[in-house]
């Protein structure tokens, strides 16, 4: 607002105010990129008015103070780290990583560029979230340090060399990359046809797109000025220590899932965990295998009398006979996030659904159309009629469904409460199609942690009870606290529809009843 009235009152021109707005944009996409904490963001702007200098352009005046040591502007080296290392995919807000991406596109002024207020372009992930073995072959070839090639797709997959835009998500889905490169060709972006043109899509090529995406970025981003006392910022350990403070009972998570959630490698943390004392529940990151790691050592004095599987056996921890760890109770880098989300960084499902009440929208198909269409895709004629059933029988118990607004990858809410009046309703689950692995309901206990009277964790646990009756569904209890699924396949067993319909009454019920208890 500052540099808008000096503007307007003639203190300063159009490319003045343009360069010190580039400067507010770089400070903001950097520290977003390099996953530096927003929350006093509101102190840091606040205090600049009063603070600029009158003696130099006011330009030049913001890029000195927003290059100050308690102001942290990452530099060129930490950003050209983290394109190649952070899972971006995992930071901030959908809009907000979009934008970067969509910033990226129009670096390369192509002569017909994308019109993006148009254009219904979503985040792919070019090797997909769920790799399939043509994917992990590849991968096992750029394997390093010991690394399985479970390993290496945790680490890569969620990084800014393996993100693009695309409309064409649900045709993409986890397609090997041959099928990918032929829709890649035809995009209209050019950042998609540089993908197409390379041979395979493996580490290598990631790494090299991650490269060629920074020094753009940093043409686009001024870098912070130097010599102005900027403070250096270690690895995010402190990240680690909360994560693995926060891993709820009969929950393991790995090496290399640790290492992608904070743009690492499993190398590294495992270093980390072995020579720092009093890293809260280190114990529970395993290998890939869900094994203990060969040399492993307490990082501090062994507990008297009790070794790593007891202490894992203690913690609720699950064998298989093979001695593995319970596949079912591992926490990927995806699960480890959400373990310290900011609600306020959380896309608005709510949002999202307050207008698809009845589908009515002025477009050639409605959300509901455009819901079932995505389901099809992927799953048999009779899952479909098994989710339209349960959805049926929902409606019959007084609810009604919310279909999301998302044009390549949809969903639907089973919602209560009054439509179209965000924070009035409340919903159990929700559907998604399967974008090429099949449809699942996502249990939100998350969400309904914040919710009465599910803010009860004994209600919570007796509807994961009740969804673990489903024949298929078990669901681990440490997993109470997240978003865990279960595959849309399972209903077309009517007994599994009967036991669900059963649970959402109770739910129901319970939701009704909340102010009389």
């Amino acid at each position: 607002m500052l540099l808008l009235d000096r503007r307007e009152r003639g203190e300063t021109d159009s490319a003045e105010t343009a360069r010190a707005l580039s400067y507010i944009e770089s400070f903001l996409v950097r520290r977003t990129v390099c996953r530096v904490p927003p929350n006093n963001l509101n102190r840091i702007f606040q205090s600049v008015p009063a603070q600029l200098p009158l003696d130099v352009p006011v330009a030049d005046g913001l890029h000195q103070l927003l290059s100050a040591s308690n102001r942290y502007w990452p530099d060129d080296d930490e950003l050209r780290e983290k394109f190649r290392t952070a899972p971006f995919y995992l930071y901030g807000r959908p809009e907000q990583r979009k934008l970067v991406l969509q910033r990226l596109e129009e670096s390369y002024d192509h002569p017909e560029p994308v019109d993006f207020a148009a254009a219904k372009l979503t985040i792919e992930h070019v090797l997909p979230q769920s790799a399939g073995d043509d994917w992990l072959q590849v991968l096992a070839e750029d394997a390093t340090d010991g690394e399985t090639p479970q390993d290496v797709h945790a680490r890569l997959q969620h990084t800014l060399g393996n993100l693009t835009l695309t409309a064409q998500n649900s045709e993409l889905s986890n397609h090997p990359f041959d099928r990918k490169q032929d829709l890649l060709h035809s995009s209209h972006l050019e950042m998609n046809r540089r993908i197409a043109a390379t041979d395979r899509w493996g580490a290598r090529e990631i790494s090299a797109r991650a490269d060629e995406l920074a020094e753009r970025a940093l043409a686009l981003w001024p870098s912070p000025l130097r010599g102005v006392g900027r403070a250096e910022r270690s690895r995010d350990w402190q990240l680690v220590h909360q994560v693995l403070a926060a891993l709820p009972h009969g929950t393991w998570t790995s090496y290399g899932d640790l290492a992608a959630y904070i743009g690492s490698g499993a190398q590294a943390v495992g270093n980390h965990l072995a020579q720092t004392a009093g890293v809260v529940q280190a114990y529970r990151v395993l290998n890939a295998e869900g094994r203990i790691a060969d040399g492993f050592r307490w990082a501090g004095p062994q507990p008297e009398g009790e070794d790593v599987r007891a202490r894992l056996s203690a913690d609720g921890i699950h064998f298989t006979q093979t001695g593995a760890a319970d596949p079912a109770q591992r926490l990927t880098s995806t699960d480890l996030a959400l373990l310290l989300a900011d609600p306020d960084q959380e896309q608005s499902s709510e949002g999202a659904v307050a207008a698809g009440r009845d589908g009515a929208e002025p477009e050639e198909e409605t959300r509901a159309e455009r819901f079932f269409r995505q389901l099809a895709a992927d799953d048999t004629p009779e899952t479909v009629g098994a989710v339209r059933t349960l959805l049926a029988r929902w409606e019959e118990l007084g609810g009604w469904v919310g279909y999301g607004a998302g044009q390549v990858t949809t969903s639907a809410f089973l919602m209560l409460g009054a439509a179209g009046l965000p924070g009035a309703g409340i919903w159990p689950l929700v559907l998604y199609p399967g974008g090429g692995r099949g449809g699942s309901a996502e249990v939100v206990f998350q969400y309904l942690a914040t919710r009465e009277p599910f803010t009860d964790r004994l209600l919570r646990a007796e509807l994961l009870g009740r969804v673990n009756g489903l024949d298929g569904v078990d669901i681990p209890e440490g997993k109470l606290d997240l978003r865990p699924n279960f595959r849309l396949i399972l209903l077309e067993k009517d007994g599994n529809r009967d036991a669900l319909v059963e649970t959402l009454t109770w739910f129901r019920d319970r939701w009704i009843g909340r102010d009389m208890s």
